[in-house]
């Protein structure tokens, strides 16, 4: 499992690839930046930001031509970058705001495997290991498993350092996820 994520084209655990295919759907995107404060701070900077191969834009956005602004700027490491260095919601933070309310109970448990710093989260990666096993014993449905993925990608993405060690906890508990994350 090490050398296929090590290897991967896909962004988070390829720092200048594209999004890892189980990301890389404009809907899934945009639901992630539902929230009213989040949608219109990722319109605007689809609307005002340039980058390396951005569609063309009007000046109104509709929510078609915003989904496809989103594909291409998070398939972008140049446009990411941009967005992490402005004050806008980059997507791992967008991920948790979703997830919060999704499954408050979940997210408490996640919660639970973290180290608060300066208003962020960082996942403890042995706590994180441990939470994964006990959670693949309790046999979950498969909604739970695709937030813990989705949560996992969140949390690669904040922590680059440790992105390998959380991708790779939580493929060897649901190996059936690595196309999803890493390609065929």
């Amino acid at each position: 499992m090490k050398t296929q994520l090590r290897t991967s084209p896909y962004y988070p655990f390829n720092l200048d690839g594209s999004l890892c295919p189980l990301l890389n759907d404009a809907e899934l995107l945009l639901r992630f930046y539902e929230e009213e404060s989040l949608r219109h701070s990722i319109k605007q900077f689809c609307k005002r930001a340039t980058w390396p191969g951005k569609p063309a834009n009007t000046y109104a956005v509709d929510s078609e031509k915003l989904k496809e602004l989103m594909l291409n700027l998070f398939n972008s490491p140049i446009a990411r970058k941009t967005l992490e260095a402005g004050r806008y919601t980059d997507l791992h933070n967008a991920i948790w705001q979703w997830f919060t309310p999704a499954d408050p109970q979940l997210s408490e448990r996640i919660s639970n495997c973290c180290a608060a710093v300066k208003g962020m989260l960082f996942v403890k990666c042995e706590l994180w290991e441990k939470f994964l096993a006990d959670v693949q014993k309790e046999k979950p449905q498969a909604d739970i498993v695709v937030y813990l993925a989705y949560v996992t990608l969140a949390f690669a993405m904040l922590q680059e350092d440790d992105r390998y060690t959380l991708g790779e906890a939580f493929l060897a508990v649901f190996p059936e996820y690595t196309d999803k994350l890493c390609g065929s």
